[in-house]
C-alpha cells in the first residue's frame, strides 16, 4: 500500500514561525493539516488491524478478515516509556537518556568517574566490568545517574490504568493443521472435532506466527501476503493510536484557518508530551524532533 509520507519538520517550523507572528499561511495549513489527517488514517488503519484482525486490500480498500484472528490484540496500550523531570536539576528526561549517556560514556556505577576503556571496563577506584556486564548491569538497574546534573534518579513508574476484566463467551472455529476439520480451542488446547488432533495452544500459536499467511480479496481477487503487508507498516505502528484518533474526528469538522491551527498545535503538545509517538508523525532525527517539539513548547 501506499503510505502517506510524515511531514517534514522544516514545514511545521515555518508554520509556527508564522503563527508567532499573528500570520495564518492558508495553503501551508491545509497542506501540513491534510497530510497530517492522511497519516493519522494510515496509523488508525494499521492499530485496527491488529484489534479486529481485517486486512485493508492495496488494491480496492476492502476488508480481507485474516485466517488467524486469534493473534489479534483486542486492547490498545500505552507507549513503553514516559515522561520525567530530574528532582535536582528539573531537566526533562526519558529513562532511556539516563541508560544512552552510560553507554556513549561509561561511568563507574560506584563513584561516577569516567572509565579506562580496554578489554574491560576499569575505574580508578578499582572496580572493573566486562562490557557484557556493564550493559547489563545497565539494562537492569532502577537508579542511575541523571546526564545533566549527574545525581541519581530512580526509573519513573507507569501510571496507573484500570484492567478491565475480558470475557470472550465463544469459542472460536479454528482449521485442524493436520486435517484442515473444524477444531476449537479448549481447556488450553486446540483439538479437532474431526481426527481427535490435540496440541497445546501456546505451541499452536507459536506456529502460526511462523507460517507465511496468505490473503485474497474477494473484490478485486487480488492476492497478498500478511508479512509484506505487515512489514509495510513499521513506521506506522504504535500501541497508543488515540492521539491519531483524535485528531481525524476533530480535524474534519475545523472551519477556519485559526481551528485548523488549534488542532495541529494541539496535536504536537500530544507528541511532546509523548516523546516516542512523535518519530511517527513528523520525519526526522529522534534528538531534532525532541529539539523542534520543545522550542515549540518554549
Amino acid at each position: 500500500m501506499n503510505w502517506t509520507p510524515r511531514v517534514k519538520q522544516i514545514k511545521i517550523r515555518r508554520l509556527y514561525r508564522y503563527a508567532k507572528i499573528g500570520v495564518y499561511d492558508d495553503i501551508l495549513l491545509h497542506d501540513i493539516g491534510w497530510q497530517l489527517y492522511d497519516r493519522c488514517c494510515d496509523i488508525v488503519t494499521v492499530a485496527d488491524v491488529y484489534r479486529y484482525g481485517k486486512v485493508p486490500c492495496p488494491q480496492c480498500q476492502s476488508q480481507i478478515q485474516r485466517q488467524i484472528d486469534i493473534l489479534s490484540s483486542s486492547g490498545e496500550g500505552g507507549t513503553k516509556e514516559y515522561w520525567f523531570n530530574c528532582p535536582h536539576c528539573s531537566k526533562r528526561l526519558l529513562w532511556r537518556d539516563c541508560r544512552l549517556d552510560l553507554r556513549i560514556n561509561p561511568r563507574c556505577l560506584t563513584c561516577d568517574n569516567l572509565l579506562q576503556v580496554s578489554d574491560k571496563y576499569q575505574c580508578n577506584c578499582g572496580k572493573s566490568w566486562t562490557k557484557k556486564a556493564y550493559g547489563q548491569s545497565v539494562r537492569t538497574r532502577v537508579r542511575l545517574p541523571c546526564p545533566h546534573c549527574r545525581n541519581l534518579v530512580r526509573r519513573p513508574e507507569a501510571p496507573l490504568k484500570e484492567k478491565k476484566a475480558i470475557r470472550q463467551n465463544y469459542s472460536p472455529t479454528l482449521s485442524c493443521p493436520k486435517c484442515e476439520g473444524t477444531a476449537f480451542h479448549r481447556n488450553g488446547n486446540i483439538e479437532c472435532i474431526d481426527c481427535n488432533y490435540i496440541r497445546r495452544w501456546k505451541a499452536y500459536r507459536k506456529s502460526l506466527k511462523k507460517k507465511d499467511e496468505k490473503l485474497s480479496c474477494v473484490n478485486c481477487r487480488y492476492e497478498f501476503k500478511w508479512q509484506e503487508w505487515r512489514k509495510s507498516t513499521q513506521t506506522l505502528r504504535t500501541g497508543n493510536p488515540k492521539p491519531a484518533r483524535d485528531f481525524v474526528k476533530k480535524w474534519s469538522a475545523c472551519r477556519t484557518s485559526q481551528q485548523r491551527m488549534i488542532q495541529i498545535d494541539s496535536l504536537m503538545q500530544t507528541l511532546h508530551g509523548r516523546g516516542p509517538l512523535a518519530p511517527l508523525f513528523i520525519d526526522s532525527g529522534e534528538s531534532k524532533i525532541r529539539q523542534m517539539l520543545d522550542d515549540l513548547a518554549s
